[in-house]
């Protein structure tokens, strides 16, 4: 098998387990579900990835709303830059350490079949550094070439989430309780071109954790 060279286009499917607290009429309240996206990225420039997600979402207010939601859809668009890079190339080093910026809005709808319907929206910022590290240097790394690289990454992250609970025609607003966090993750490469990733939102007493696999062509 031989594989070509990773261009700039890139798809994959995402799932996500969405958990925040939120502020809805001066009480707590969890806000959780699931989301399955597929999702499609671009990159004009190295340092520049564009990115779209699109897919289905179930979520509830617990304690307010019955568990057994039914399908919304929504989706997300964002983008990520590369600010900085520390990397002596190729033939010199087998690992590189990034910080980057990355910036997402999303809009996300679901209901529980006739006793109310939930909308939200949320933008996400956060800076990451990553270190990357490549097992395909086979002059320094002979040993590991089963797969391609690996790289783990963690940085603060700002979210601005809020929505409307509509049940009976009374419509209530929430909003996110705590606005600053932390990201985190790992993503494999078992190819260049094939890619699995995990990754973890901390907001407070809330975690959201989230799957991928992506391929580049």
């Amino acid at each position: 098998l031989t594989w070509s060279e990773p261009g700039a286009w890139q798809a994959g499917v995402v799932y996500t387990h969405l958990a925040r607290l939120v502020d809805l009429d001066g009480l707590p309240q969890d806000l959780k579900g699931d989301i399955y996206d597929g999702a499609v990225g671009f990159s004009p420039l190295p340092w520049l990835l564009l990115y779209g997600q699109a897919g289905a979402s179930q979520a509830r207010l617990e304690g307010s709303m019955r568990e057994d939601t039914a399908n919304g859809g929504g989706g997300l668009a964002g983008v990520r830059i590369n600010l900085w890079q520390l990397f002596e190339g190729e033939q010199k080093t087998a690992w590189r350490l990034l910080l980057q910026v990355a910036g997402q809005y999303a809009y996300r709808t679901t209901s529980d079949d006739g006793e109310g319907e939930l909308q939200w929206s949320e933008t996400l910022a956060m800076l990451p550094l990553t270190y990357h590290l490549s097992f395909a240097r086979t002059f320094r790394n002979y040993y590991m070439s089963e797969f391609q690289s690996l790289a783990v990454y963690a940085g603060p992250a700002v979210s601005l989430l809020d929505g409307t609970w509509t049940r009976n025609g009374v419509e209530r607003d929430f909003e996110q309780a705590d606005e600053f966090g932390l990201v985190g993750g790992v993503d494999f490469w078992l190819l260049e071109s094939l890619g699995f990733g995990l990754r973890a939102d901390w907001f407070e007493d809330a975690t959201s954790m989230q799957a991928m696999v992506r391929y580049r062509f």
